[in-house]
């Protein structure tokens, strides 16, 4: 069995609410989560999730392809320290994103952080190491442990979409607590990250 054919499995024993409204778009999702393997490509994911903050899908992915356009076709620490910062504000970048690829690119290149070495720690010191950066917060941290390290058991509070979703599914008043969504999302673990896919996709899918 797969680990999103378990996790489904896991949703209709412990949340049969939840199961029902998420089961249409089960085959939406990955039946395995991607992991990245390289230390360039665990950079490249991060410096790509700092870029999508507080951006729609579009916005982000243009913005992004600028910048990597501006950093020689490559997001690398490397590539970021060279590149004019008045490059990498014309092409999308605000100020405060600017310093924070840029301090993420000091720490990496300085090896004062190792991004491979976080998916040998727990899910928390990995989250706590990520937020010492300047200007990488929760959810930037969240999405990496999710998407870069494929881990099976991340749920961001505050992601927007997610507690739309939530809100919708349970009948909740919109800007429902964090401390409410985050007790419902006890219910899902250790399979918390699919049941995030499934959350988005569910939104997606209006």
């Amino acid at each position: 069995m797969d680990t999103r054919a378990r996790a489904f499995a896991h949703f209709k024993k412990v949340d049969t609410r939840f199961h029902k409204a998420v089961l249409p778009h089960l085959s939406a999702l990955p039946k395995e989560l991607a992991s990245r393997r390289t230390r360039a490509e665990l950079f490249a994911s991060l410096a790509s999730t700092v870029i999508s903050q507080q951006l729609g899908t579009a916005a982000a992915d243009t913005i992004r392809d600028r910048v990597k356009k501006a950093c020689g076709g490559k997001l690398t620490p490397e590539a970021i320290k060279r590149a004019k910062p008045a490059t990498l504000r014309a092409a999308g970048l605000s100020g405060a994103k600017l310093k924070t690829l840029q301090s993420l690119a000091e720490v990496v290149s300085t090896g004062k952080i190792d991004l491979l070495a976080l998916a040998k720690m727990s899910q928390e010191t990995a989250k706590s190491r990520l937020t010492e950066i300047w200007g990488v917060g929760p959810w930037s941290a969240e999405m990496f442990l999710m998407f870069a390290l494929g881990l099976p058991d991340v749920f961001s509070p505050g992601d927007l979409g997610l507690a739309r979703s939530i809100e919708a599914i349970y009948g909740l008043p919109k800007n429902a607590p964090r401390e409410q969504l985050l007790e419902i999302s006890n219910r899902w673990i250790p399979y918390r990250t699919f049941a995030a896919l499934a959350l988005w996709q569910a939104r997606d899918a209006k």
